[in-house]
């Protein structure tokens, strides 16, 4: 059994579970629902063992900072076969924001740019539409 003794410490603990399984019956309030949760996990501690977690048995709702259609699309990257893409990459790839990404890296957006534009053409990021500098 996967030690769990991280759970203690996730940003989560005390907060309405709901917040984390959004029912997609109103897109508006479903869209902020999503980005009230993922604010919640991006100042997590232990978001990383959540996400490991999540990508592993979680089918539903915000876990680990992702959407489960985020994860889905995480998982798939992960199972195709060749180089382990960064983490920051998996982010963008699964729709987190260079801004996302920047706050929780402690970087500037233009620094995710920048790491993003280094990429082989095979393997580029998302594009954002915010200014990098």
């Amino acid at each position: 059994m996967a030690d769990t003794n991280w759970q203690v410490r996730a940003a989560c603990r005390g907060v309405d579970p709901e917040l984390f399984f959004p029912e997609p019956s109103d897109e508006p309030l479903v869209r902020t629902q999503v980005a009230a949760a993922k604010a919640v996990c991006r100042r997590c501690p232990v978001r990383e063992q959540c996400l490991a977690e999540a990508l592993e048995r979680l089918p539903h709702g915000v876990a680990g900072g992702l959407t489960e259609h985020e994860r889905r699309r995480a998982r798939a990257q992960r199972e195709r076969p060749g180089a382990r893409q960064p983490r920051w990459l998996l982010l963008l790839d699964a729709g987190s924001s260079y801004s996302e990404v920047a706050a929780e890296y402690g970087v500037s957006v233009r620094t995710i740019a920048r790491w993003a534009s280094r990429l082989p053409s095979e393997q580029s990021a998302p594009t954002q539409g915010a200014d990098p500098r």
